[in-house]
């Protein structure tokens, strides 16, 4: 039996193994997903073992470990060398290699939801992790205009502008001043923090935002954060990062086995899991 996996810290909110399993039951491959919690500190000891495991494919990376799987990697391709940061891995012959499917998975949900020209438009995204810039990268390809990057750490500011010197962006301090100041020229504000997983609220308002923007949380489980639930009261066009997660799957899911499944089917999971837990 063929099988891929998910490292990551933590994983209890995870629908990546329904979406793979899904995918491998469509494709006709006898084959399972898991998640696997990586311990902080011991990655390199996971990834190692995991080069040794027969019938692995791949593996996917979620946080907080993207970056520094990077470093592991024998090959990575173009977009992982630019965003600096690796969430899908294929299992070569005797070598990892190292994917980033997050940016196109994101430039799909993103345009498919919104359905806006993102030529020139101005962009605040929060937080700077992997998710953040391969927002950026997918941001950067579609040619929009000014980029803020909300972070509330200088060190990792500048470590930031430095991975990304291929492009322009601006960083500002993730305060509610700050924020709410950048608003009314935002059209469109991503969420790439975990500020809301667990019920958070952002420390800052909306209400300075322009009526046509829209707002997108890169986080799906819960699938209505308290950042998207303010933007439904005010009248903002939103979206949850489910879409996301859905798109970079399916084509991990293709690199480790050549298959394209059909979309479809596994949306339609994905919605009953969403109105349910909605509910």
């Amino acid at each position: 039996m063929k099988w891929a996996a998910l490292l990551g810290n933590p994983l209890g909110h995870t629908l990546s193994p329904l979406i793979h399993n899904a995918a491998f039951q469509q494709a006709g491959i006898e084959g399972t997903y898991i998640p696997i919690q990586v311990k902080i500190g011991y990655l390199e000891e996971v990834v190692t073992g995991l080069c040794f495991m027969e019938n692995l494919l791949g593996f996917n990376v979620t946080v907080p470990f993207k970056e520094a799987t990077k470093r592991l990697m024998d090959f990575s391709s173009q977009e992982v060398e630019l965003i600096g940061a690796v969430n899908t891995v294929k299992r070569g012959e005797d070598k990892l290699i190292g994917y980033n499917t997050d940016w196109s998975g994101f430039l799909k949900a993103l345009e498919e939801a919104w359905g806006a020209n993102l030529e020139g438009k101005k962009v605040l995204i929060l937080g700077g992790g992997g998710a953040a810039r391969a927002a950026i990268y997918a941001l950067h390809t579609r040619k929009a205009g000014e980029i803020l990057v909300a972070m509330r750490s200088h060190a990792k500011s500048e470590k930031l502008i430095e991975t990304l010197s291929w492009t322009s962006i601006n960083v500002i301090t993730f305060e509610k001043g700050t924020i709410e100041k950048a608003l009314p020229e935002t059209d469109l504000l991503v969420n790439a923090t975990p500020l809301g997983l667990k019920g958070e609220a952002m420390p800052f308002s909306l209400a300075p935002m322009k009526e046509k923007g829209f707002v997108m949380d890169l986080i799906y489980n819960p699938p209505i954060t308290p950042l998207l639930q303010e933007a439904k009261e005010r009248g903002l066009r939103c979206s949850n990062g489910l879409s996301m997660l859905l798109y970079q799957a399916l084509e991990a899911f293709y690199i480790w086995t050549g298959h394209s499944p059909d979309p479809h089917p596994i949306k339609n999971l994905l919605k009953n899991w969403e109105n349910t837990t909605a509910a």
